[in-house]
């Protein structure tokens, strides 16, 4: 029955509007003199329908014909108007809206002025034209004539819908393809701290700083130094805590010149938000210097409009930095989802069946029972190896889980289930590294790990890590044998983010992996003075 057209909802409407008539004759007790005129409206709307299917399949089927159509629908409903009660006034409503549809404000006037005609002149036939019959005539005919205007409407709203592509794939490729073109239009690309450094170099170009910042948080997230100029470390507190100097403008995105006397020295302090087209916040620009010197309103001026020329590239940048970190996320989970919905479950039939041949060797006292016993416990071993890879690969560094947690959560999982001797050391400040910096060191750590894993003479692993953002070390050892040296990590990517990394005996045949980062831009280069900021012991 394909032939058949598909009921739209405007049909169901009208079908609505006949059963609606229906029932009020019904309540009035002409249901059956009133059901032949309905079913005569409803069959021409009916026809008009088809027609217009037709015509839209390719058929000759012209305007003239769907318009005579729509008349004697008019004209069958005037005429019930006049000749039947009260119930019958909305059969009209009918071939208006139709019309309106399929011929706009022309096909609602002609339904209007056919139907009005055929009621009054059909009513005076009758006998039946008083003053108040021509009234309730005329009314119906004018709420037709508003019927038939929302068909029209309706129409037209339909045909300036955009047409939108299905093809969810062709929107993505020219998305990926605009931000392609996009990216070789700025001077950094879609890189975050390069987008971040180009702010604090044009601060810079407006006025003097010893300290400078860009630090991005969005929501209720951690604030992430993205570029620091004159320190190694963010030297304010952080913005999360309420008596920080950056709460305010944190919290209520209002820039602020204020002084600052919790450091060495009094210092002069310019905080100013950094907003998405939104308006709402992404992160904030910071500057200081001693308040012998301090800034001035026309200082602060020039700080909100360095911000809001750059806010746009750093907001892209980073929701860029994010899409693409997710996507290595997603690669990874899926990856741990195949090994252990694969290979894993393998393993462990396979130590089922390994099981098996273990009891009968027993029952019959086969010499082959000692060595099938070790066989089982290899192969234990290797899929306790597996399922640690399994948890490696999924990775997961949220707002509310730094660093620190994670790899101590890491370390604790690999003494209980390797019975190696762990200790920790963490010192971490509230600020947050970029995710895909924690992503990378905590690949680092595992490295190690798998390598103090696969020693067979490993008993002590040691960390310690101090995180005070952008700054960051890491030193890793373990005095097992080990396979690792300085070519492992010649190419690693945390040496193109800035990080250096050694490898250093420990303990005899032990080895010991140090890496220290301070993060782009963190650099005294910027200072008024020769003053150092107190670095952690």
């Amino acid at each position: 029955m394909r032939w058949l057209p598909r009921l739209s909802v405007a049909t169901r409407l009208r079908l609505g509007i006949a059963l609606l008539a229906a029932l009020l004759a019904a309540l009035d007790g002409s249901l059956l003199p009133g059901l032949p005129w309905i079913l005569l409206v409803v069959t021409l709307d009916l026809a008009a329908s088809g027609f217009q299917y037709l015509s839209q399949s390719g058929r000759a089927i012209g305007g003239v014909q769907l318009l005579a159509l729509y008349c004697a629908a008019a004209a069958a409903a005037g005429v019930a108007m006049g000749y039947a009660g009260a119930w019958s006034k909305i059969l009209i409503l009918i071939p208006a809206f139709h019309a309106g549809m399929r011929f706009a404000r022309r096909g609602a006037l002609t339904v209007f002025a056919v139907g009005l005609v055929s009621g009054l002149l059909t009513s005076g036939w009758m006998h039946r034209l008083s003053e108040g019959e021509g009234q309730r005539i005329a009314l119906a005919a004018l709420l037709a004539l508003v019927f038939g205007l929302l068909g029209a409407w309706s129409h037209r709203m339909e045909a300036e819908e955009p047409v939108v592509d299905p093809n969810i794939a062709a929107e993505a490729g020219l998305l990926l393809r605009r931000l392609h073109e996009l990216a070789e239009t700025l001077d950094t690309g879609f890189d975050a701290p390069g987008s971040a450094e180009m702010a604090l170099q044009d601060l810079a170009a407006q006025m003097r700083a010893a300290r400078s910042a860009i630090l991005v948080g969005y929501g209720d997230d951690p604030a992430v130094p993205l570029a620091i100029r004159g320190a190694d470390r963010t030297p304010w507190p952080d913005p999360m805590e309420p008596d920080s100097i950056l709460a305010r403008t944190w919290h209520e995105g209002v820039p602020m010149l204020c002084e600052w006397a919790d450091d060495l020295v009094a210092r002069s302090v310019i905080v100013v938000p950094l907003n998405d087209d939104h308006g709402d916040r992404l992160g904030l620009l910071v500057a200081d210097r001693p308040l012998v010197t301090p800034f001035t309103e026309d200082d602060l001026t020039a700080a909100s409009e360095v911000a809001s020329r750059h806010a746009a590239n750093i907001d892209l940048s980073v929701l860029f930095a994010g899409l693409r970190e997710r996507a290595g996320l997603e690669e990874r989970e899926r990856l741990a989802r195949e090994m252990h919905d694969g290979i894993a479950q393998e393993m462990v039939a396979l130590g089922f069946g390994i099981d098996s041949l273990r009891r009968t060797a027993r029952d019959t006292g086969s010499p082959l029972a000692e060595e099938l016993d070790g066989l089982r416990v290899e192969v234990s071993r290797v899929l306790a190896d597996l399922r640690l890879h399994i948890a490696d690969l999924r990775i997961a560094v949220r707002p509310d889980t730094g660093l620190g947690a994670l790899i101590g959560a890491r370390l604790q999982n690999f003494g209980s289930t390797s019975g190696v001797t762990t200790r920790m050391h963490l010192s971490e400040t509230g600020f947050r590294l970029p995710a895909h910096t924690e992503v990378l060191i905590y690949r680092l750590f595992l490295q190690v790990l798998a390598d103090a894993r696969h020693s067979l003479n490993a008993d002590t692993v040691e960390v310690r890590l101090n995180v005070a953002a952008p700054r960051v070390e890491l030193w890793v050892a373990h005095n097992g044998t080990s396979s690792l040296g300085p070519r492992d990590f010649a190419d690693h990517p945390l040496t193109t983010l800035g990080g250096e990394i050694s490898v250093e005996p420990y303990a005899g045949d032990g080895v010991a992996v140090r890496m220290r980062m301070r993060g782009r831009g963190a650099s005294p280069s910027a200072t008024l003075s020769n003053e150092r900021i107190p670095q952690p012991s």
